[in-house]
């Protein structure tokens, strides 16, 4: 990964701004290093240079440095900031830290630890531009409308070509069936393909997750109800609502076998007859329907219809689970940090940067679900610099003691057995695991077989 390069190096020092770059341009040779002994001039240098990195005084004439960082971090939020001063005040740090410094270093003589900071924001910087680049690329060479899909954050090859399909298939009449596990990002695929096929129009969903084929029936068609006096009351179902928007059909796997029978004829006759009424209405929505089961599998149990599959999923989308995602993982962190931090007024912490290596091997059964509750927990157990990776930890502890396979260990009895009483218990227990051949338990128990029969005859 090539990474971002520019560094600017801002110091009213003149003599420690020569050093500084000299050491720089030693210890980081791909970076290319600016110096600014005025700190006035920095932000007209960021407007015209793209710098990666700013390594800032924070005692400086004119404008100081902890004013620089405010603007800097408002301005140009793709650059980072390094503080290197003289201010060995943990208060200073602690709040520079909060308000967006990527690092905090008192100016001394030995740099290398500078030098290592210097690379790892050069490679974030790095990292977060490619996939800027990448998705930007991607997305205005290949799609249409590619504002249809900020609402889902990925980087990933295979979900990235699930945006290009969706968008082919978006307009087409036919009903869109999308497969995955609970929260891979089903809903939001669902609402894209309304912001594809009708943005002006209503979208509208239903959770067939345990409902019964007559309250499915009525929420759909909407019921008439006739009083003696002549009067009608109407109540208006989702087709009518939809209108020429999207209804989206959530669990369709749960749905009974009846109201199945009810699905199709709405998607075969494109007609509805409200209960209680002898009119017919026209269905004119697009239906996207999600399962987290295997409808096939439902079919061969006899619990979904055949011509109901085949009709749902005339186009279809397969989510991947978030374990298959490696690539997006650090990224939904951060977008969960951000949106935990807002809903709970609280500082946004740092994401470390080993976070995401540490979370590869876990499985994620929750998917975004779970990731979400997990940085929400850790961000309100946070102290504002760092995030707290206890939520992380735990959960991996869980999974591995899960699924490690039990280890064999003899369990004691609170009072000790004496010797002969554990001799005698397995040798018993030898002979029941070989029915009795003195032969087969010898060898278990790593004796001859005279010595195991003289040991029968003492007892």
């Amino acid at each position: 990964m090539k990474l971002a390069r520019n560094i600017l190096l801002v110091d009213d020092e003149a003599s420690w701004l020569r050093t500084l770059a000299v050491t720089l341009n030693r210890l980081v040779p791909e970076a290319e290093i600016d110096t600014c002994v005025d700190s006035r001039q920095v932000i007209n240098r960021l407007q015209v240079g793209d710098y990666a990195l700013v390594l800032l005084d924070l005692t400086m004439p004119f404008d100081c440095g902890e004013t620089l960082l405010a603007m800097i971090r408002s301005e140009f939020p793709n650059t980072r900031v390094i503080i290197v001063t003289g201010v060995n005040e943990v208060d200073t740090a602690v709040r520079c830290i909060k308000n967006g410094a990527y690092d905090y270093f008192i100016k001394t003589d030995k740099v290398e630890e500078l030098a290592q900071s210097v690379r790892r924001a050069l490679e974030v910087v790095g990292l977060e531009r490619n996939y800027q680049h990448i998705k930007e690329r991607f997305l205005s060479r290949t799609l249409d409308n590619p504002q249809a899909f900020n609402n889902i954050l990925t980087c990933e090859p295979q979900m990235l070509d699930q945006f290009r399909y969706l968008e082919a298939v978006a307009f087409s009449p036919e009903p869109l069936l999308i497969f995955g596990q609970s929260g891979t990002g089903k809903c939001e695929f669902a609402r894209a393909c309304h912001s594809l096929y009708s943005p002006q129009a209503p979208f509208l969903t239903i959770n067939l997750a345990g409902i019964s084929s007559e309250v499915f029936a009525q929420k759909m068609c909407g019921h008439l109800h006739h009083y003696s006096d002549g009067q009608v009351d109407a109540v208006a179902g989702l087709l009518h609502q939809v209108g020429d928007g999207v209804l989206y059909l959530n669990e369709v796997g749960a749905l009974p076998l009846a109201a199945q029978i009810t699905l199709l004829d709405l998607l075969e006759t494109r007609q509805y007859y409200p209960l209680g009424s002898d009119s017919a209405y026209p269905v004119r929505c697009k239906f996207v329907a999600s399962t987290q089961d295997d409808l096939l599998k439902l079919h061969q149990a006899g619990q979904f219809r055949s011509d109901l599959l085949y009709r749902l999923r005339a186009h279809k989308i397969k989510l991947p689970p978030l374990a298959n995602r490696p690539l997006d993982i650090s990224m939904l962190i951060n977008h969960f940090i951000a949106q935990a931090a807002s809903e709970m007024a609280l500082p946004a912490p740092q994401q470390p940067a080993d976070l995401a290596a540490k979370l590869a091997s876990y499985n994620f059964p929750g998917n975004l679900h779970e990731l979400k509750g997990m940085v929400f927990d850790a961000v309100s157990r946070s102290d504002g610099v760092a995030l707290n990776i206890s939520p992380f930890m735990e959960a991996i502890n869980e999974h591995k003691s899960l699924t490690q396979a039990p280890l064999d260990t003899l369990v004691f009895p609170k009072v000790l057995p004496s010797l002969a009483q554990m001799n005698q218990a397995l040798i018993d227990e030898a002979m029941s695991r070989t029915a009795n051949n003195q032969t087969a338990a010898a060898q278990l128990l790593g004796i001859s077989q005279s010595a195991l029969s003289r040991r029968l005859k003492g007892h």
